[in-house]
């Protein structure tokens, strides 16, 4: 970055994009209802400058031509499209997408996905935009071809199976926080994933798409071999892959969109799909060097970690009892003591287990407190589900031309920071300025006496260390919450934390060896580092990095010293986040990719592949995993 810039989240590997006018046109016969555009839409091929070509073999040809915006409009409805629409990133990237449309229906979304196909447009599919890597915006002139952001939020139905609801079928733009909600209040069940993000109630078919793992030791990944997708073949058809295992009649798309309940008759007992990753809590007590989940891994069906390379329609995911459990506050002094907790206490024994296992390091809780306190103020204030919004509103904000638009909402964040006391509890505080290393355990009554055997490990831990290595606390009611957020705030703290202190920020997720304890080395003598942020899911050896640098820190050659210093210790980039922009995947993943996207029409360029057509060239400024 600029030396007077202040501040680079971006780096070399991205793109600050510039608004473009492209936009392609359709012959379209007849608007009479979404099947019947999208079958006009595919009678003649298409010239993405917005100019007729001849029809295709066998197609009528003919017919009127209009923009693809206005087609989609046929389709959804003129209020879900929003034309020449910029949109920024979470955390990476901005760019300007012909058309922003939002299906409501699953034959919408099809509809929507053969139109485009038919325009020669790049396709990205899109949830809540809480990606931290760049994956779920356009990209602008780095394509060949301009680009449709298809956002699936509509597709917000959730239907859990049968009467005691032990799954659940998502539509792939449902919430995490509202499915969370839903079960509990209605079934008295627990969902498959509770991330860091989940305040800003991400979807469930982004998930899925990057793997998430999230907080919960004893679930895994999000991920599951029960799914309905959409990909694009060779031959520029789109195809619909359904392994759901439902009595549908051959059509799911009908069958679902016709659908609010679903009974355990309405699955196929002999559909065998797991609808979880198996054996997920048994592999962590395993404290081998292999790591416990990475986004390059291929296992399942195409749909699992695909990062929008098909778009993702529906998918079915075990659900869990809720029990009774208790919130533990543990500090301690060093990080070799961390690790002795987490495997004697988190991880004791495969049948007594923490149900999560959160870590934090002081460089966390001193930028949340100075860098977090509104933002946990307006989670208390508003709730989880006013939150998402709120969000919304920044990004939009932080994307328009507006002078310093895109750091003035941090500015006034970090320095009214402030005004807000601090929301923990005293004893809380104490362990702050006092500790270095912080765990959040959660424990789970999932067999009788269970949590008593928990804190038992616990207090006879404690007591084994000399006096005050070890503290610890149990969360009361009032106390719970807060603490949760705490960890849970830290992403977007740490940008309003750069932005306040006028530093380069650079954040990475990485999986270390089960077996591996210590942080990897930080080449610090090339790149001087101000601040290390260390967080992430301790019991699946999961980290988060958010690192500080000066401005004029050169931060294309930091980025990948960072990233060799946590592949040297046996650690696999990134873990959860997604590829996106920043990494360039695993050459077994991008032949996978390549492989159910072979036109390169959807969300091209991710993980360091071509953004091209048919993949005519390949990137080479992210960051290299493979």
């Amino acid at each position: 970055a600029a030396a007077g810039a202040g501040l680079d989240l971006e780096g070399p590997a991205a793109v600050l994009f510039a608004s473009g006018g492209r936009s392609p046109r359709v012959a379209a016969a007849s608007t009479a209802g979404a099947a019947a555009v999208a079958t006009a839409t595919r009678d003649g091929s298409v010239d993405p400058r917005g100019e007729a070509a001849a029809p295709s073999p066998g197609g009528g040809g003919g017919g009127d031509e209009v923009a693809l915006p206005d087609v989609l409009e046929d389709i959804v409805g003129r209020e879900y499209v929003k034309r020449d629409y910029t949109q920024k990133g979470s955390r990476l990237g901005q760019g300007t997408s012909i058309a922003h449309v939002s299906p409501g229906t699953l034959n919408e979304a099809v509809a929507v996905l053969k139109a485009c196909v038919a325009a020669d447009v790049v396709v990205v599919p899109q949830g809540a935009n809480t990606s931290l890597t760049g994956a779920s915006i356009a990209r602008d002139d780095a394509c060949d071809r301009p680009t449709v952001v298809v956002n699936l939020r509509r597709l917000n139905k959730i239907m859990p199976v049968g009467d005691d609801a032990h799954q659940v079928l998502c539509f792939s733009g449902a919430g995490i926080a509202d499915l969370k909600e839903l079960l509990a209040e209605k079934y008295g069940r627990d969902s498959h994933s509770v991330l860091g993000s989940s305040f800003l109630n991400p979807s469930v078919g982004a998930g899925v798409a990057f793997g998430s793992g999230g907080t919960q030791i004893r679930k895994g990944p999000s991920w599951t071999e029960r799914a309905l997708f959409c990909s694009v073949n060779e031959d520029g058809e789109v195809e619909i892959t359904n392994t759901l295992g439902l009595h549908d009649g051959g059509d799911a798309v009908e069958f679902l969109d016709g659908k609010d309940t679903l009974r355990d008759a309405d699955l196929d007992p002999a559909c065998s799909g797991a609808s979880s990753w198996p054996n997920y809590a048994e592999e962590l007590r395993r404290f081998d060097d292999q790591v416990a989940r990475f986004n390059g891994d291929t296992t399942g069906p195409d749909c699992c970690r695909s990062e929008g390379k098909v778009m993702i329609l529906a998918t079915i995911h075990d659900t869990y009892p809720i029990v009774k459990d208790r919130l533990v506050w543990v500090a301690c002094r060093d990080y070799e003591t961390a690790h002795d907790i987490k495997r004697s206490v988190a991880l004791k024994s495969f049948d007594c287990m923490a149900k999560s296992c959160e870590y934090m390091n002081r460089e966390v809780y001193n930028g949340v407190d100075s860098a977090g306190r509104l933002l946990m103020k307006a989670i208390e204030v508003a709730g989880l589900s006013k939150v998402e919004p709120l969000w919304n509103l920044k990004l939009a904000l932080e994307a328009s031309p507006l002078p310093f638009a895109n750091v003035i909402g941090d500015k006034v964040l970090y320095a009214a920071n402030n005004i807000v006391p601090c929301p923990l509890p005293p004893i809380l505080q104490d362990f702050g300025r006092d500790y270095d290393h912080h765990l959040l355990m959660e424990f789970g009554e999932y067999s009788d006496g269970e949590i008593d055997r928990l804190q038992a490990a616990l207090e006879s831990l404690a007591a084994s260390r000399p006096d005050g290595d070890v503290r610890f606390h149990i969360c009361q009611d009032s106390e719970r919450q807060q603490a949760i957020n705490w960890r849970f705030v830290v992403a977007p703290a740490f940008r309003t934390y750069c932005v306040g202190k006028d530093l380069q920020g650079l954040s990475i997720d990485y999986a270390l060896p089960k077996s591996y304890t210590e942080y990897p080395a930080l080449p610090e003598s090339k790149h001087p580092v101000t601040n290390r942020w260390v967080y992430g899911h301790f019991g699946c050896n999961v980290y988060h990095e958010d690192l500080t640098f000066t401005p004029e820190v050169e931060m294309g050659p930091a980025k990948l010293d960072v990233k060799y210093s946590v592949e040297g210790v046996g650690g696999r980039l990134p873990a959860e986040h997604g590829h996106g922009t920043e990494y360039v995947a695993p050459r077994e993943l991008q032949e996978r990719w390549q492989r159910i996207d072979p036109l390169n029409v959807m969300n091209p360029g991710v993980g360091g592949t071509s953004y091209n057509k048919h993949y005519g060239s390949v990137r080479k400024e992210a960051f290299s995993v493979s």
